[in-house]
């Protein structure tokens, strides 16, 4: 495998969060090894927390290679676990997998690091589209696999949130909608006072959401049979080349209904930008025509300041245009 450092070729150096190394170390590491103000060494190590990683320079190839090894003394011999990674900065540098003089990014397999250009990289990926479900543990495991070479600060968000009332309406809109993801994963919630969102899924180290069974709890709309409804779920999905994930989670609010949130995760840009578009006008014409209360009485109980409610779901009379 190629060296990131045999050569002069600018090298970028990234400092990535784990949860577990103090502040305090990390912002005496940018001070000590990389050069940095006091101002600035808060600042960034602000940035790392907030962000997962940032990257340091480029700097020439030795110069890199000096910084690299006085940072990784000191971390070993402070016992800490910070982890820093290299990349190389020159377009030039050749593709271990095509030797194509493109830029690379590393990757480590098998406990050897390797140097893949873009299209390289996407092509490992497809060849383990066959991937078993499995093989993840954590969620930030799964979608860093998923939107492989995608930067993280080029993926974006986008939620709409629902009444936590209508999760029977959201769940059979979401059966139709995502009826053919590449995998689909519950996810375990170990604070369910936080809202689970994307940022948080790509969160590593030890606190990192782990992958769980789906969780579902039965819902009664006043049929024979309820609606199997999601406490959480994570969909990773592809339309053509477009790659996405689904989250449905809930939002939840000290005396107040929880919310159904909805989260979709995807490249920016403006093919993204149409498909959220798209898919968010898709997923509430569902929910509006679904029709798993309407024309019941329905009782909502032990809902925030809700003692016993009766609510007459029908919107309106087709007779006479009126809500009833």
């Amino acid at each position: 495998m190629h060296d990131v450092f045999s050569d002069d070729g600018p090298v970028r150096l990234f400092i990535h969060d784990d949860d577990e190394t103090p502040l305090e170390f990390v912002q005496d590491l940018l001070r000590t090894v990389f050069g940095k103000s006091e101002q600035e060494a808060i600042a960034s190590a602000a940035l790392i927390e907030a962000k997962g990683a940032i990257p340091c320079g480029p700097y020439p190839g030795p110069v890199a290679r000096a910084i690299f090894n006085s940072a990784k003394w000191l971390i070993r011999s402070n016992g800490q676990p910070l982890m820093i990674t290299t990349e190389s900065a020159d377009a030039s540098r050749p593709c271990d997998l095509c030797e194509a003089p493109r830029a690379v990014t590393e990757i480590l397999i098998s406990g050897t690091t390797a140097s893949l250009c873009s299209d390289c990289l996407l092509a490992a990926r497809r060849s383990s589209e066959e991937l078993p479900g499995e093989t993840f543990r954590s969620a930030y495991v799964a979608l860093d696999w998923h939107f492989a070479g995608v930067p993280r600060n080029l993926i974006v968000t986008r939620a709409r949130q629902f009444p936590g009332h209508m999760r029977a309406d959201v769940q059979v809109a979401i059966d139709k909608l995502f009826t053919d993801p590449i995998h689909f994963f519950g996810i375990h919630e170990e604070y369910r006072y936080e809202t689970l969102d994307f940022a948080a899924l790509m969160k590593a180290g030890r606190n990192a959401p782990a992958i769980a069974p789906p969780q579902y709890r039965d819902v009664d709309i006043g049929e024979a049979e309820p609606v199997k409804c999601l406490a959480n779920g994570l969909w990773l999905c592809r339309t053509g080349e477009l790659r996405y994930a689904v989250l449905l989670t809930f939002h939840r609010e000290y005396n107040h209904e929880p919310s159904l949130r909805i989260e979709l995760a995807l490249p920016a840009g403006a093919t993204g930008n149409a498909f959220v578009q798209r898919t968010f006008a898709e997923l509430e014409a569902a929910v509006h025509a679904a029709r798993s209360y309407r024309g019941k009485i329905l009782s909502l109980e032990d809902g925030a300041n809700l003692s016993r409610t009766f609510a007459w779901l029908d919107r309106a009379s087709p007779a006479d245009g009126r809500s009833r």
